[in-house]
């Protein structure tokens, strides 16, 4: 009796990751405020599986805030400054429920004036103007180094140190609260390149430098990269 009910509860157990792997990760995408390619964006996001995902763009994607219809996860693909107090407070509660949160790319560039977002993301690049002291920097088509920080972590686990070929952003502040997974030593890129915080409970964002494209979006690496993220914040790996 005893090795029976063993194995009833192993097969329920089976039973249960089968169902959360094959359930769908409902994404919100937010994009606008910055070009890029569109067709090469939207190819990477079919191709990721298992995910059902909605665009919104700004200017008017930050009312959804006001509002939020409870997707798993929300991907920011935007850089914008303008936002409405309301809309901030709506984002503020939405974190403080629970939501899912993945930055790509240009988005650490938004809200400047914002440092709720500044901490939820982890960083923020910084424009000031003439003040080349603490100016962010950026340079197109550039090859450089990713190295694994944390091989321990559900979204890198079991990748290797690898090369890519995207734009680079330098002297970016980063939180010393977040928690790095992929780092290079190129010499005029940001230290690090992707990493994750834990904001309450319920509440999990992740940064991922790289994303400028169209070349990265079909980059495999990257795409698990993506993919991993979305799932981690979602509470599924």
């Amino acid at each position: 009796m005893k090795v029976l009910c063993v194995y009833l509860l192993i097969l329920l157990c089976m039973a249960k990751v089968t169902f959360a792997q094959d359930e769908k990760t409902s994404l919100l995408v937010i994009t606008g405020g910055h070009g890029f390619d569109r067709l090469a964006f939207f190819e990477m996001m079919d191709a990721l599986g298992n995910i059902e995902y909605k665009e919104l763009a700004q200017p008017d994607a930050n009312a959804y805030f006001l509002n939020p219809e409870g997707f798993d996860v929300i991907l920011f693909y935007d850089m914008v400054q303008e936002i409405s107090e309301a809309e901030k407070a709506g984002f503020e509660q939405m974190v403080k429920e629970g939501v899912g949160l993945v930055f790509l790319h240009h988005a650490i560039v938004s809200y400047q004036d914002w440092d709720f977002y500044r901490d939820v993301l982890g960083g923020r690049y910084i424009e000031n103007g003439d003040d080349t002291q603490t100016q962010s920097t950026y340079q197109h088509d550039v090859h450089f180094d990713v190295k694994i920080a944390d091989k321990d972590h559900p979204i890198v686990w079991g990748m290797e140190d690898f090369e890519i070929f995207d734009e680079i952003y330098g002297q970016v502040f980063i939180s010393p609260q977040v928690n790095v997974l992929i780092s290079s030593s190129h010499s005029e890129s940001m230290e690090h390149l992707m990493w994750t915080r834990e904001i309450n409970s319920k509440t999990r964002s992740v940064y991922l430098q790289p994303g400028h494209g169209p070349g990265i979006f079909a980059d495999p690496r990257y795409r698990k990269l993506l993919k991993n993220s979305i799932e981690w914040a979602a509470f599924r790996r």
